[in-house]
């Protein structure tokens, strides 16, 4: 909303006012007091009157910017994944063409960074469709996405002894969402626990668990974790977001969280997915 336009709406508004205690002066000088009420209902009208002006001058635009902004965002990931899917599509066949160990590796690469293109490819299409609460539900096993994920930090995964039990685990859920919240208890797991440190991740019987020894966290600080930008170590590097989408992601869905840690024994986040298990 323009400078100009806020200030002929104060100004019209005052003079609505201004016209309302006139005429009430007015009115109680020549007839009194009686059916004073009238002014209410006059009053109320120049409300509704100058409330409707105002939604269609001023929040009108705001609503026509962000549906074109809205527009903007999905045409542009539309077109940001057909380049995507291109140089897949041809890395697949340098791959079947190409012998040289080095050239396959360089391949390998790009490989993988076009596939954390396409992850933030989807990570932005779901927050937009978060936002305008168009968030689609599919049936998938959440013991696949979790070894998916386990492959993709394979490589930061080697300095820790991991231990994996995943049993088919079937939800229907946000798939991206259900992404998100994994790839968060994984980073902090992998984050906090020392080399050498033990990192367990079961699925079983409706039940996510990410088990560390690590730092853990001091159980006053527990009651603050799923705080936004709270951080209960400087120890690590981080902005104290991970937890706060975790905890969004998991009400959303349905799926409850607990958090049992204690300081320097580690920490275990147990999902329970039995509501939105299939």
């Amino acid at each position: 909303m323009k400078r100009s336009d806020l200030a002929a709406f104060v100004l019209l508004f005052l003079i609505g006012v201004a016209a309302v205690f006139y005429v009430g002066y007015l009115w109680i000088e020549t007839i009194g007091w009686e059916q004073l009420w009238l002014l209410g209902i006059v009053l109320l009208g120049v409300a509704v009157v100058e409330g409707i002006l105002f939604a269609r001058y001023a929040l009108h635009p705001l609503a026509k910017q962000s549906n074109e902004l809205e527009r903007l965002l999905k045409d542009t990931l539309h077109e940001l994944n057909i380049p995507v899917a291109t140089i897949k599509a041809n890395l697949s066949m340098l791959q079947k063409s190409l012998s040289d160990p080095k050239a396959l590796k360089r391949l390998k690469r790009i490989e993988r960074a076009s596939d954390q293109l396409l992850e933030l490819y989807k990570e932005v299409d779901y927050t937009i469709q978060k936002n305008i609460d168009r968030i689609q539900k599919e049936r998938f096993d959440a013991a696949q996405v979790i070894a998916q994920r386990l492959e993709m930090l394979e490589d930061m995964l080697k300095s820790k002894e991991v231990k994996v039990e995943l049993e088919p685990l079937w939800i229907e859920a946000s798939k991206q969402g259900f992404v998100k919240v994994i790839d968060n208890l994984l980073s902090n797991a992998l984050k906090y626990t020392p080399e050498g440190g033990l990192i367990k991740v079961i699925a079983k019987e409706g039940t996510i668990v990410v088990e560390d020894n690590g730092i853990g966290i001091d159980e006053k600080d527990l009651v603050r974790i799923f705080e936004r930008y709270y951080r209960a170590t400087e120890q690590e590097e981080g902005k104290g977001i991970g937890l706060d989408i975790v905890k969004s992601v998991c009400d959303k869905e349905g799926i409850g969280i607990r958090i049992h840690s204690k300081k320097n024994e580690g920490t275990t986040v147990v999902l329970d997915c039995s509501k939105v298990a299939v």
